[in-house]
């Protein structure tokens, strides 16, 4: 469905961003958060002529730990080096395992090494996936999920609310209707998970960032679909704009960038929550080459209780820039979707 791009792509687009410095779009909104452990920044960050962090630059946040904890460990959030090193073997192994040669004598629908597991329901295969080969890691401590909170490490859906994940349909618009019933990452109009924030969380691919950086403007380029969210610093909300990423606002305190959103589009859900939604982030440039990245998502008629997660933004090297993002060209899977459906109509 997605094609990469950034290690094969070779049409540069950084020169664009220049242009993002001198973009303003209004926003706002107040939100307090409260996170386990604030960040302090090292005091040999790169600044800028203000005096602030400077956040600019490529950043990463792909990592092994999945957003949600497994549940067979329950309240255990950091594991010790040698589980850390255990599950980054178990992964090794298993991508090792996905790149050995295939049998060709294999029987249809035979898994890749000969299996009749019949597994094949999967449109990539580990080629194109860049989910890193490390456990996540802040403060010298291996993490077992990116949520903190709740203790479980599991996203606190209140009671029948689990249903409203997929529910992102206008009213009277049924899936296969046509192209507006279809997910809006099949779309390309919005990046799938929410890689594109807030918040920003890692996917199967494409997990880089580039920050541009002004006194009065933050902007946040997201590899995948290249979103770009404008974030204004010291604005106003304006709640006539419903936005696909939401109305971002930013300010600083001490040398953390705290960003509010909310005011998402309609048909945006991020886990299920929309019109009640606003997420914090928190951005500290902790060293040379990392950004503690924390937020908190809130949603009363979703979640039970606030949940709160965080996770690391490496630094990609200088000679590695973000290359341009193509979805879907040459695609013909939309058109096949619908043309499916009608013929299913006309049987019926």
């Amino acid at each position: 469905m997605f094609h990469n791009n950034n290690d094969v792509a070779e049409i540069k687009t950084t020169s664009i961003f220049d242009s993002f410095q001198k973009l303003a779009i209004t926003s706002s909104i107040s939100l307090a958060v409260l996170l386990p452990g604030m960040a302090t920044a090292d005091e040999g960050i790169p600044r800028l002529g203000n005096g602030q962090p400077d956040l600019q630059g490529v950043w990463s946040n792909r990592t092994l730990t999945p957003l949600t904890r497994d549940r067979e460990l329950g309240e255990t959030l950091i594991l010790s080096e040698a589980e850390a090193r255990a599950w980054e073997s178990d992964h090794a192994e298993f991508i090792d395992s996905e790149y050995a040669p295939s049998d060709p004598d294999r029987e249809a629908g035979a898994g890749a090494q000969g299996s009749n597991d019949g597994d094949t329901d999967d449109g990539y295969n580990e080629f194109w996936k860049d989910v890193g080969s490390q456990l996540l890691q802040i403060n010298g401590e291996y993490r077992s999920s990116i949520i903190v909170s709740p203790a479980s490490g599991q996203i606190p859906f209140a009671e029948g609310a689990r249903s409203a994940m997929f529910g992102n349909l206008p009213e009277g618009v049924s899936r296969n209707d046509g192209p507006e019933g279809r997910p809006l990452s099949e779309r390309c109009l919005i990046s799938f998970g929410t890689h594109s924030g807030p918040p920003m969380l890692p996917v199967m691919y494409n997990n880089n960032y580039q920050i541009v950086q002004t006194d009065d403007y933050v902007m946040i380029l997201a590899e995948m679909i290249h979103d770009a969210r404008i974030i204004r610093l010291h604005g106003e909300h304006r709640p006539e704009l419903d936005k696909w990423m939401g109305d971002s606002v930013g300010h600083w305190e001490g040398d953390t960038l705290v960003i509010e959103t909310q005011g998402f589009h309609p048909q945006h859900r991020i886990y299920g929550a929309n019109a009640e939604l606003s997420v914090t982030e928190r951005l500290t440039r902790t060293s040379e080459d990392q950004i503690l990245y924390q937020f908190t998502v809130e949603d009363p008629t979703v979640f039970s209780e606030p949940w709160q997660g965080e996770l690391v933004m490496n630094a990609r090297p200088d000679d590695e820039p973000i290359y341009e993002y193509a979805c879907h060209e040459g695609n013909y899977a939309l058109p096949g979707v619908l043309a499916g459906a009608r013929r299913d109509e006309a049987s019926q």
